[in-house]
């Protein structure tokens, strides 16, 4: 057995209820012969993703978030439809298996994600550079808050 090294989805696709639903599960080793193993949950043993599922084949899996650090200070700012900006800050950077690092934000019910997928999204701000880009794009008072 060869433990995955890149990340790898095993896809699916079943009928539940009168419609097609797809599922996928992470790759999580190779046997000798090459066959992408997932984890059985009902057996806790790894099979064979081909094994007693519809399989659809393999993907390539984005890599798994193994840390995150706290914002540090930086801000992302966003373009409004009236063309003003919002500056929020950054809650933390995740780091990913393969190094790269995503800034996430919140918004105003708690929900995070990554602010640079935002459609508005428009620009990272660094540490002591917030208060002079929103003096100089639009006044503090007339700058609403992130929806």
């Amino acid at each position: 057995m060869i433990p995955a090294q890149h990340p790898y989805e095993a896809n699916y696709k079943q009928e539940e209820n009168d419609r097609t639903v797809y599922r996928s599960k992470p790759v999580i080793a190779w046997d000798d012969e090459g066959q992408a193993l997932v984890v059985d949950e009902r057996s806790g043993r790894l099979v064979p993703a081909n094994n007693g599922r519809p399989f659809m084949g393999l993907s390539e899996g984005g890599h798994p978030v193994v840390a995150a650090i706290p914002g540090g200070g930086w801000s992302v700012r966003f373009k409004n439809q009236d063309g003003t900006f919002t500056v929020d800050p950054l809650v933390a950077w995740t780091v990913r298996s393969d190094g790269s690092v995503t800034p996430i934000d919140t918004d105003t019910s708690g929900v995070c994600d990554a602010s640079t997928s935002m459609g508005n999204f428009d620009s990272l701000v660094a540490p002591g550079d917030e208060a002079r880009t929103a003096q100089q794009e639009s006044p503090a008072s007339s700058v609403p808050t992130r929806p």
